[in-house]
């Protein structure tokens, strides 16, 4: 049993201040409750903070709302009358980092699959037209990279531990982080994935008989196509709805 919390290349100097923030929260809670937060963000290595481990927490913390700026720590412990004054003034001790763990928790039980379908769909409009020419290959295989780039957008924790590669994305689907849906049933903001695990994009709307995905041709995250992206991969698409 893991009783230490492993500290795994992370240069506390390097940090920013939202990520300092990030990991002063992580760093000082108990490792079951750091477990049950990689739990919550599907991540594996129980009892590590990693890279990973901290971008998802930062995710996980833009989407219930958290400021981890100076003056949201602040805020956040004046509201919870922690004690932030003198020494104390915004920083993160065991004491606050368990409201906030507490608070996380607590959230994560009220956020519904409706609340993330629209924040997908929200983030997905916004970015129509992004270019996508630092992604894989200069943009031509750049689909997986558009997707965790709307989630981010989302503040929604990336998906796949290859975020770039569709069958990575696909099996983070099957094992956890969403659930399969069919055509009838689709929603808009809904994740489509083609034929072979070759392609992934977003669902407009309700039947997801509106896709927008990356353009490989024109290293835009611009292609409308249908459900099974105009035929363009040789079957079906599969399409699956993101719970976490």
């Amino acid at each position: 049993m893991v009783t230490a919390l492993a500290i795994e290349n992370i240069d506390p100097t390097q940090l920013s201040i939202e990520e300092s923030y990030a990991f002063a929260i992580l760093k000082n809670l108990p490792v079951e409750q750091v477990n049950q937060l990689k739990q919550l963000m599907k991540l594996g290595k129980p009892g590590a903070i990693g890279p990973a481990t901290l971008t998802a927490f930062i995710q996980l913390c833009h989407q219930q709302g958290f400021d981890l700026s100076i003056a949201g720590v602040s805020a956040f412990k004046d509201k919870h009358r922690l004690n932030n004054t003198g020494a104390y003034q915004g920083v993160i001790g065991p004491q606050t980092a368990g409201v906030y763990f507490q608070e996380v928790i607590a959230n994560s039980h009220t956020t519904t699959t409706a609340d993330l379908n629209a924040a997908i769909l929200t983030a997905a409009q916004s970015l129509r037209d992004m270019c996508t020419t630092d992604g894989p290959d200069g943009g031509n295989n750049a689909c997986a990279w558009s997707l965790n780039r709307v989630l981010s957008k989302a503040g929604i924790a990336p998906l796949g531990d290859n975020p770039n590669y569709v069958p990575s994305l696909f099996e983070a689907l099957q094992n956890g982080r969403g659930k399969e849906i069919s055509p009838a049933d689709a929603k808009a903001g809904d994740l489509v994935v083609a034929f072979g695990e070759a392609h992934i994009g977003v669902g407009l709307d309700n039947g997801c008989h509106r896709v927008l995905s990356n353009s490989s041709s024109r290293a835009l995250f611009a292609w409308e196509s249908d459900t099974d992206f105009d035929d363009s991969y040789g079957g079906p698409s599969t399409i699956f709805r993101l719970v976490r």
